[in-house]
């Protein structure tokens, strides 16, 4: 099976490693595309580096609009050349959109499966039905989406849980007494939130350790970074899942993280600084929820502080509301808990699928 992926981003590199993982039980896999160090261990060579489309706000895509009109044409031009047997887009839904748009052009009937679905049902619902024509199916990790996509007369859409749900594994680990610091991966958004993470780290009087961890490709930039603060930087899945396990409170940027911090059952301050246009559109349609363990539940469990400038104090607040009190962090295990069930059984619409058996659907 010819299978070309095409990951813009950590957690989707890591996504799709799993997936490819387990369609190698089943076939003898052929892959290309572009990937990170989750899909070269499994076998795939990168077109160029992953890290060229990790990219967040309208402020990054403008700096590197020349060399992203590239990388896609790079992109389409090797699909279209390679004629795979199912094209796999995952999540960097405006890259992946335009290269599905570029395939569908040169190659009409040419399977193409999007991993992870485009939030319309935080905004710009009409994008369901104007992606329809350019995808086959979305898998999605969230339990609710297939019934929005529905609703919303958009693509055919399957949900099949998240690969982090292994994470549960350490809901249950004791000793857990450090601070752990997740700012981001991507530059642009270390950028906008490091320095308001390390004012907190700073502060919180209450942790004697405390861990960071970041992609590789962005580890020395960190370490020079954080040079002055007393931080123990790591990279990769596995210090990731380490820190995990010694976490007590933790600070994150919002993203996939967050979610998986549910899995693993740690409790933490979701902090984002976002660009000035992407903060417009935020206030705009009423300032929503932006944590995924919050938009699963429909409530607040766990704290956002958003805005265009850094809410430093707020951030420092939170965080010391939650290090203090252990009924603010039992609250919060208690929705986490909510979640694991549910994304493990789905909603009773649309139970959940396995991924590898909706990909094979296709060959």
């Amino acid at each position: 099976m010819r299978l070309f992926v095409v990951a813009g981003e950590s957690s989707g590199d890591k996504l799709a490693a799993g997936l490819v993982q387990g369609l190698k039980a089943h076939k003898s896999l052929d892959l290309s595309g572009v990937a990170g160090p989750a899909l070269e261990a499994a076998g795939l060579k990168s077109l160029f580096a992953m890290s060229d489309l990790a990219v967040m706000g309208w402020r990054d895509v403008y700096l590197r609009l020349p060399l992203l009109l590239w990388r896609l044409k790079q992109t389409v031009d090797a699909i279209v050349r390679q004629k795979p047997d199912l094209v796999l887009l995952v999540d960097s839904q405006e890259f992946s959109q335009r290269v599905a748009a570029g395939v569908r052009k040169a190659l009409p009937d040419m399977p193409i499966v999007l991993y992870v679905a485009p939030s319309v049902w935080a905004w710009r619902p009409e994008r369901a039905q104007k992606i329809k024509p350019l995808y086959n199916e979305i898998l999605s990790v969230l339990p609710f989406e297939p019934k929005v996509f529905a609703d919303l007369e958009g693509p055919k859409c399957s949900y099949v849980g998240h690969s982090a749900e292994h994470l549960a594994e350490l809901a249950g680990s004791t000793n857990r007494e450090n601070l752990l610091l997740l700012p981001g991966s991507r530059a642009g958004e270390i950028d906008r939130n490091l320095d308001a993470l390390l004012t907190a780290h700073s502060k919180l009087q209450q942790f004697e350790n405390a861990d960071l961890i970041t992609v590789e490709h962005l580890r020395k930039r960190l370490e020079r970074q954080v040079r002055n603060h007393k931080i123990s930087i790591s990279s990769g899945r596995s210090a990731f899942e380490q820190a995990l396990t010694h976490a007590q409170v933790a600070l994150a940027v919002s993203g996939t993280v967050t979610l998986e911090l549910a899995f693993a059952d740690v409790p933490h301050i979701l902090f984002y600084v976002a660009d000035k246009k992407l903060g417009a559109h935020y206030e705009q349609v009423g300032r929503p929820l932006v944590g995924l363990p919050n938009i699963l539940l429909q409530r607040e469990i766990v704290p956002e502080i958003v805005g265009t400038e850094a809410r430093t104090d707020d951030l420092l607040q939170a965080a010391k509301n939650l290090a203090d009190r252990e009924d603010a962090r039992a609250a919060q295990r208690a929705g986490f808990e909510e979640i694991r069930a549910l994304m493990k059984e789905g909603a009773p619409e649309a139970p959940r699928q396995n991924p590898v058996e909706r990909i094979l659907s296709y060959i």
